[in-house]
């Protein structure tokens, strides 16, 4: 005779039902930023490294081939927003954009002079529809966000309104040219994460107010407050789209119409929440947490 569990869990399966995964962590090495999928359908993570200063060198990209994680190109100094396009692992560090081959190669994209000024703090990016270029944010004055503590300066405060209005939001072709596409204003004044949906529209998080804003054709849009340190944006085929707060480990999930936020990270004691990365192939959402040094896998 089956016990009432036993007798529950054979309901479950005859009716298909499903328990959501438990979450997975791997450790993938020192503050790690952001993760795509890229050769062999294996997934790349930037690991910013322990120094965090430029030219330190102790940057890298690590390649995560199931629970095995190798080196895959080591010298950068601090990468961050990471993508695969053209055939290659294309990644923001400071003022210059790597592309990197499948032999782990790296090469130069765009360097401080081809921009058309010297970026101040280079920092997401994101491949656009065509597939024929990405998109890079500049995220502006970023030492002038915080206290000597650390912390963001409140909102509508006098070191809120000084902050330099220098934030930028540029394209970057595949062959290494570069436009501008997103002007510097007051509305976007330290844009950390961006994100692009099929009709061209672009979603920026931005990091000191905490807006979602988007941008389309020079209109402005806020489709989501209250998220500070906004660090990744990025949406799902459904049209749902997800925020993650690097410094407070949270992430949401939105209706693509800007409702019903879900809390996601919820009991998963995140110490850091950074350039998140919807795998809708796996059925997952992954989190970087920079603090801990580790990946943490969710169900979608």
């Amino acid at each position: 005779m089956k016990t009432p569990l036993l007798l529950l869990a054979a309901a479950l399966a005859l009716t298909g039902c499903q328990t959501t995964p438990a979450p997975r962590k791997l450790a993938v090495g020192a503050n790690p930023e952001s993760v795509t999928r890229g050769f062999d359908g294996d997934l790349f993570v930037s690991i910013m490294g322990a120094s965090r200063k430029a030219g330190d060198g102790d940057g890298k990209i690590v390649r995560v081939h199931g629970e095995t994680v190798t080196d895959f190109t080591t010298g950068l100094n601090d990468p961050k927003g990471t993508v695969f396009a053209g055939g290659f692992i294309i990644t923001a560090d400071f003022d210059t954009v790597w592309k990197i081959d499948a032999q782990g190669h790296k090469s130069v994209l765009a360097g401080p002079k081809d921009f058309p000024l010297v970026p101040a703090f280079l920092n997401d990016v994101e491949v656009e529809p065509s597939g024929q270029s990405i998109l890079v944010t500049d995220m502006g004055a970023v030492t002038k966000m915080r206290d000597a503590n650390g912390k963001l300066w409140p909102i509508n405060s006098a070191e809120h309104k000084a902050i330099p209005v220098i934030a930028r939001v540029f394209r970057i072709s595949l062959d290494g040219k570069v436009t501008e596409v997103i002007a510097p204003t007051a509305r976007m004044l330290n844009p950390n994460g961006v994100d692009v949906l099929k009709d061209g529209r672009i979603r920026l998080a931005e990091f000191f107010t905490g807006d979602v804003l988007e941008y389309n054709n020079g209109k402005w849009k806020t489709i989501a407050k209250g998220h500070r340190s906004g660090d990744g944006i990025v949406h799902d085929s459904q049209g749902r789209f997800y925020i993650s707060e690097v410094m407070f480990g949270r992430v949401t999930r939105y209706d693509a119409d800007g409702s019903h936020p879900a809390l996601l990270s919820e009991g998963l004691n995140l110490q850091s929440a950074a350039d998140i990365y919807v795998d809708e192939a796996h059925g997952q959402l992954i989190i970087p947490d920079s603090k801990a040094g580790q990946l943490v896998f969710i169900g979608l």
